[in-house]
């Protein structure tokens, strides 16, 4: 694993799994013995409240108020336990207040998460960012401070489509602006093994002619419907975290261990 590796968890449009994934992949990356940093940069707040944080935690310092300066970053992170894990996961949060601060990164020129971020690289293994799925000036500034981008999907059209669209957003901004987010590959989610949408993706996306001149690795891991799911610590409701015996647990335990391999491969380092 390089050093401090941000990844980007995308899409493009709301409710493909961009939360689930890294709210499920930040606890098996622990167990795995890294030290992970989730940072919620969504004003919907999915993340914050699947683990208990929610608007009403005052004590909890925002994103939002890190994106001015004048706070150290290294104060705002929470710790998330993760039974039986050799290494460290915390949580960088955000509110619905992050919405305000939409027209002020932009004007900062979409920089300021990758400088709140560099405050970790001593001591985060790998941050796993949670943003807007359309392009907006918050999902800019989160792909600005990414190194990759991971695109989880479920086998659709739509998915299909919004993915293309983020891809020649990011072609377009990064030729612009002369700065580089490397693609990871797709994860899909919430798919049979044996779907036949999921062999047809699988196939068209590694198909150089039929995506964009260019193939995309897409991950041997997948995830299969979730069912069993903890609820919210105070709310007693569903969330989006998936029980450790489970079999979508194991789905992205085995997902955790293929994307530390991805991401030394792809910064050609050992993992």
């Amino acid at each position: 694993m390089p050093p401090m590796h941000r990844t980007l968890v995308w899409t493009g449009k709301g409710g493909t799994g961009k939360t689930t994934t890294v709210a499920n992949t930040g606890p098996e990356l622990a167990r795995l013995g890294y030290s992970v940093l989730m940072v919620g940069f969504d004003p919907q707040a999915d993340l914050e409240s699947t683990f208990g944080i929610d608007e009403d935690d005052r004590d909890v310092i925002r994103v939002e108020q890190l994106l001015a300066g004048g706070i150290d970053p290294a104060d705002a992170p929470i710790e998330i336990p993760v039974d039986g894990a050799p290494g460290r996961l915390r949580l960088l949060a955000c509110s619905s207040d992050l919405h305000a601060a939409t027209a002020a990164v932009a004007r900062r020129g979409y920089q300021d998460l990758d400088r709140i971020l560099s405050a970790f690289v001593d001591d985060v293994d790998l941050a796993l960012i949670d943003t807007q799925g359309a392009m907006s000036p918050l999902s800019h500034t989160a792909a600005r401070a990414a190194d990759t981008v991971l695109f989880c999907m479920e086998p659709g059209f739509y998915e299909y489509r919004a993915l293309g669209r983020r891809l020649a957003e990011l072609d377009s901004i990064e030729r612009e602006e002369g700065w580089t987010i490397a693609p990871l590959g797709v994860l899909f989610i919430r798919a049979a093994e044996r779907s036949r949408h999921m062999r047809e993706y699988r196939a068209h996306f590694q198909d150089e002619d039929a995506f964009g001149g260019e193939s995309l690795y897409v991950f041997e891991a997948h995830t299969r419907q979730q069912n069993s799911v903890r609820d919210h610590p105070r709310l007693a409701q569903p969330t989006v975290l998936a029980e450790p015996a489970s079999n979508v647990a194991a789905d992205y335990r085995a997902f955790a261990a293929e994307l530390v391999e991805r991401i030394a491969a792809t910064a050609q380092v050992p993992a």
